[in-house]
């Protein structure tokens, strides 16, 4: 099977580093008492932020913020023990200029130090359909509300179960809590295309 997979809170814990900038940058820079957004998942929808706030945020600390986020619990292992049996793998990310500096650079260097194994690196997908349908994906992890709906029109998708995308259910919408989950759910998926 073709499997993509979002990095940023997907393969990575990266929310709880980007919330501690986030509320340094606006008590200390933007001073203007605004409150977090507990549902936020992003720099541009955890404050109210202008939209220039929020672009110099990014500018200034999006690259170390990825860089500095841990690998979720299994999360390496289960990759690569995916790969051994002949899945294919396509790391895909929204991470894109002007937000990053070197999206591509900066996340190969990252999976490259973290041992993360993969086929292919797909980064500056904002608008992350098209390259699932070029892509031919099977199946689509990821934690984002806008892309889970729009990819589970019309394939399986894995998602950890967050407070954030609490609103996303339906048909091919599939919770995990954990990557020994995610493991399991893609043998079922594979299991159920090879009978068809």
């Amino acid at each position: 099977m073709r499997i993509g997979i979002d990095i940023d809170n997907t393969i990575t814990d990266t929310l709880p580093i980007l919330k501690r900038y986030c509320q340094e940058y606006n008590d200390q820079v933007v001073k203007r008492n605004l409150v977090m957004h507990e549902d936020g998942v992003a720099s541009y929808n955890l404050y109210d932020w202008t939209e220039e706030e929020n672009t110099k945020f990014c500018n200034q600390y999006l690259e170390q913020i990825v860089l500095q986020a841990e690998v979720k619990e299994h999360a390496k292992e289960v990759i690569a023990r995916l790969k051994e049996e002949g899945h294919q793998i396509y790391i895909i990310s929204s991470r894109a200029e002007p937000t990053f500096q070197t999206p591509y650079e900066t996340t190969e260097k990252f999976l490259r130090e973290k041992g993360i194994v993969y086929d292919k690196l797909l980064v500056g997908k904002v608008e992350k359909k098209s390259s699932c349908i070029e892509y031919q994906f099977d199946v689509l992890l990821e934690d984002e509300p806008r892309y889970i709906m729009q990819m589970a029109e019309f394939i399986p998708v894995i998602l950890f179960d967050e407070i954030y995308n609490k609103q996303c259910n339906g048909k091919n919408v599939i919770r995990v809590n954990n990557w020994k989950e995610i493991y399991e759910k893609i043998q079922e998926i594979a299991k159920t295309k090879q009978e068809k």
